[in-house]
């Protein structure tokens, strides 16, 4: 089987490991390439006064932690180092996208397959990150537009991670990716995101007091990994009808689902099975 390349965008450093890291470590089991992208630096997501005052400090941090997570899988990474929050759909950005994706993966090909979240999140860097990668595909394949990145030949396969927001279209789920074999490794990708996952978020949701503290290492990851074990089991339950279909519905306990945007190209049944690591 050919060497696939992967491009995975977020919003922030560690949006792809948690949203689909399960199925980005199948993709390196299967000898893929897989690229990690954040829109932005993360330089806000904390409540530390010393990043307050420098939020390039957090930037720092946060670059660190995501380069750390992507080796866990032999996963590269990069920052487009956009300010958190500020994530706008303008030209300047939007042009950074677009030479994002012309530029991983074979030149005049890119990646065969982008991932990113649906345009209606709660968060507006989601939102918007979403609306530059809709807004950058057809103008991959325009010469005149960004010249000094070479324009693709052909259009890759976008496809939109899981969410449960329906104020506008509930998600589909067209594939879905049984994650038991990688649940450890999702769970090392994530508990890498120090800041985040076990001071940021807790923090911002009120359960600091329950965060086992740094001498705990066993107890941390514990903590992730029942914390990711419930999200996947979840998915699954929600995706239970298309994992059926797939015939990989019994014994299967954790799941990564995805959707597949009409403004790339659209696979087939078979070509679908072939990309996604579903077996």
């Amino acid at each position: 089987m050919a060497k696939r390349h992967i491009l995975c965008i977020g919003a922030h450093p560690d949006d792809n490991e948690i949203s689909i890291g399960g199925t980005a470590a199948l993709f390196r089991k299967r000898g893929d390439e897989v690229h990690f992208v954040s829109v932005t630096n993360g330089d806000k997501g904390h409540y530390y006064q010393e990043y307050i005052k420098h939020p390039t400090f957090l930037a720092e941090r946060r670059l660190h932690e995501a380069q750390a997570a992507a080796r866990a899988i032999g996963a590269s990474y990069e920052t487009l180092g956009v300010h958190d929050g500020e994530v706008y759909v303008d030209k300047a950005t939007t042009e950074a996208v677009v030479r994002c994706i012309r530029s991983f993966g074979e030149a005049g090909k890119g990646p065969d397959l982008v991932l990113f979240n649906r345009p209606q999140d709660y968060h507006r860097d989601h939102r918007y990150t979403a609306q530059l990668v809709l807004d950058a595909t057809y103008m991959l394949t325009v010469p005149t537009m960004c010249p000094d990145t070479r324009h693709l030949d052909r259009m890759p396969v976008f496809a939109y991670w899981y969410d449960d927001f329906s104020e506008m279209t509930a998600f589909r789920a067209d594939v879905v990716v049984p994650i038991d074999s990688v649940m450890d490794v999702k769970t090392e990708m994530t508990c890498a995101h120090v800041s985040q996952v076990f001071e940021w978020l807790p923090y911002n949701a009120g359960t600091l007091d329950k965060v086992p503290p740094k001498s705990d290492t066993e107890g941390r990851r514990q903590m992730i990994l029942e914390a990711l074990q419930k999200r996947g089991h979840w998915r699954r339950d929600k995706t239970i009808a298309t994992l059926e279909k797939q015939s990989k519905g019994e014994g299967v306990q954790y799941v990564e689902a995805f959707q597949i945007c009409q403004y790339g190209s659209v696979p087939s049944d078979e070509e679908m099975r072939e990309l996604f690591p579903t077996a």
